[in-house]
């Protein structure tokens, strides 16, 4: 696929764009009332822009005294393909919020417009509607397309597998957010998933990369090395994942369990690798709270389409433990020459310290 015209790279990129709000912020939005918006205005108090998400700290009236809300907010990453930068909202400036308030904890808001100190106004969410129509829209630079020689590069150097991936949807939604009644859950899964708090018991808060299967489901641009003849390794934006694949090797059982487990591969044919997975030592087999047991392996088929610049990714999850029968999902991901891995840069928020 030859996309040396940079409209083309533009388009792609903006495609991958519009992210749900659960998906930026690394933790479920059940908690909020989506039934009614609900405005504060106030005085930023605190800003914390980086990822997971974006959180600030509004200082307002409430009932004659004054009260702070905290306010959250998609990624860091996803703000800046959107053309977002930290300078967009100071600490001091007076401005209007609205969102979903909390159900569980007081004063506590998944953000959606802001009205911000010059009067215009701003959606930090990419598939969200202006909230206050006689205002004047923030403008928004768009992603940082990559530059022709990016392009031309990384059209040089493409083979096969061997690129930067960007995310891709086949249908509305992720199975890495999806509620129990997504999955064919064993009653252990089921009832350990009731105990499960999204706040203390999530690693992603606490910026401890995803292990597998969970690090394959995720909206950021990966990219695959071939380090020599019998290693791939894999590189992720989100949580600065390194995966290493080892090809045409038997699997380790004495292998030291990881997050990541020990992946061992095979060209099926020149467009096909297979992987398979076992050894994984990760807590969780989605990000909502659904645990994973000892057992768990995972089987995938990578499949590289050159002419559409296209991966079509097929993964088979096994887990005795928490599926009654084997999970199988595909995904999609596309290739938009001259987009990086790029560095994810986590820090924990004071919010979620524990």
């Amino acid at each position: 696929m030859n996309l040396s015209n940079r409209a083309l790279a533009a388009a792609a990129i903006a495609s991958c764009l519009v992210l749900p709000s659960a998906v930026s912020a690394h933790h479920s939005t059940s908690e909020y009332d989506h039934s009614a918006m609900v405005e504060v205005e106030g005085v930023v108090a605190r800003k914390f822009w980086r990822n997971p998400h974006v959180i600030f700290h509004i200082t307002t009236m409430q009932g004659g005294e004054e009260a702070e809300w905290v306010i959250e907010g998609g990624s860091v990453s996803g703000q800046d393909r959107r053309g977002i930068t930290s300078d967009v909202i100071n600490v001091g400036e007076i401005v209007t919020v609205a969102g979903y308030a909390s159900t569980r904890r007081a004063n506590n808001m998944n953000m959606q417009n802001i009205l911000l100190a010059n009067g215009q106004e701003l959606m930090l969410s990419g598939n969200g509607t202006p909230r206050w129509p006689d205002v004047q829209q923030a403008a928004i630079t768009g992603p940082t397309l990559p530059t022709a020689v990016e392009i031309a590069e990384a059209e040089a150097n493409a083979d096969g597998l061997f690129r930067t991936w960007s995310w891709g949807r086949l249908e509305r939604g992720w199975w890495f957010f999806a509620d129990p009644d997504a999955f064919p859950l064993t009653d252990a899964a089921l009832g350990k998933f009731a105990a499960w708090n999204e706040y203390t018991d999530n690693p992603q808060l606490e910026c401890i990369a995803p292990g597998m299967p969970l690090t394959m489901g995720n909206p950021y641009p990966i990219g695959f090395t071939q380090v020599d003849e019998n290693t791939i390794v894999m590189q992720a934006h989100e949580f600065d994942v390194t995966r290493v694949i080892h090809l045409n090797a038997k699997p380790v059982p004495a292998a030291e369990e990881s997050n990541m487990g020990y992946s061992v591969g095979y060209w099926e044919d020149e467009n096909t690798l297979v992987v398979d997975t076992a050894n994984i030592n990760y807590p969780y087999f989605n990000r909502v709270g659904i645990s994973s047991g000892p057992d768990l392996t995972t089987h995938e088929r990578f499949v590289i389409d050159d002419e559409a610049g296209e991966m079509h990714y097929f993964l088979t999850i096994n887990d005795p433990w928490t599926l009654t029968e084997p999970y199988e999902k595909e995904m999609l991901w596309i290739w938009t020459p001259g987009t990086q891995v790029g560095t994810y840069g986590c820090e924990v928020s004071e919010v979620y310290a524990q």
